[in-house]
């Protein structure tokens, strides 16, 4: 077993985020994208106490907005909470967070998986002052890694140091990436795009993950709910079925 105190997660000197537009409108503090994302947030603080705390967010397919949720909410958190929010990039096959962003690539959970390092950098976006932890310069060639021991650790030490965990996960179709990583986690909200996927895909997706892994809905693209002016829409439900919408620019 590796201890995941031994596990060294190193902090940069905050830097700002210089990537594509939808994702600086998510950083920002007063965007009307970034205000619906705190109120997200919100809703995953408050689950807190029922230990939702390394969160992944998934998708049943790819090119469901899922990342850029994943950036969102980890920003939000961060303002919201008096906890350190860390960004952990686990999708390995197909990496965004840094162009999303605007970082150059560096080394991250590829080369700690492949036991090519004992220490992880951990970069600062500020403001608002998450950490970002990426895939890695390289391509993963086994990604039963994600379900390895020394990924459950590395779990287990950025929980140590960050008071939320926001994985942004693989795609659970067409390959199992996911699923590797549901017992390192705490749960899954899973990001759907309307009109995207076909229920029967959903329902597929979400079949492969043990009994009540997913957490929590956020739907995404919804037009017929958005004020004048906004492109995208985010809702989403909990497992108690309430449910709110939020619009993406």
């Amino acid at each position: 077993m590796i201890d995941p105190s031994a596990i060294r997660l190193v902090e940069s000197v905050p830097q700002p985020a210089t990537g594509q537009p939808l994702q600086q409108a998510a950083l920002g503090s007063g965007h009307y994208l970034a205000e619906e994302f705190r109120f997200l947030a919100a809703k995953v603080a408050g689950l807190a106490s029922e230990r939702f705390t390394t969160i992944g967010v998934v998708s049943a397919g790819p090119g469901e907005g899922k990342t850029t949720v994943a950036i969102g909410l980890t920003a939000a958190l961060s303002r919201i909470s008096e906890q350190k929010a860390l960004l952990l990039e686990a999708d390995l096959r197909q990496p965004s967070v840094e162009r999303y962003l605007g970082l150059p690539r560096t080394g991250g959970v590829s080369e700690f998986l492949t036991g090519r390092t004992q220490s992880v950098p951990c970069r600062t976006i500020s403001p608002p002052g998450f950490a970002v932890l990426a895939a890695g310069r390289e391509r993963l060639a086994r990604p039963e890694l994600l379900g390895s021991e020394r990924m459950a650790a590395l779990v287990g030490a950025c929980q140590l140091s960050y008071g939320y965990v926001v994985v942004d996960c693989p795609p659970l179709d067409p390959v199992a990436d996911a699923v590797a990583l549901q017992d390192s986690l705490d749960g899954f909200l899973l990001v759907i795009r309307a009109r995207r996927s076909p229920r029967e895909a959903i329902e597929r997706a979400i079949s492969r993950l043990k009994e009540h892994r997913i957490r929590g809905i956020v739907f995404n693209d919804q037009p017929e709910v958005l004020p004048l002016g906004y492109a995208y829409g985010y809702g989403y439900r909990d497992e108690r079925e309430r449910y709110t919408r939020s619009p993406e620019p």
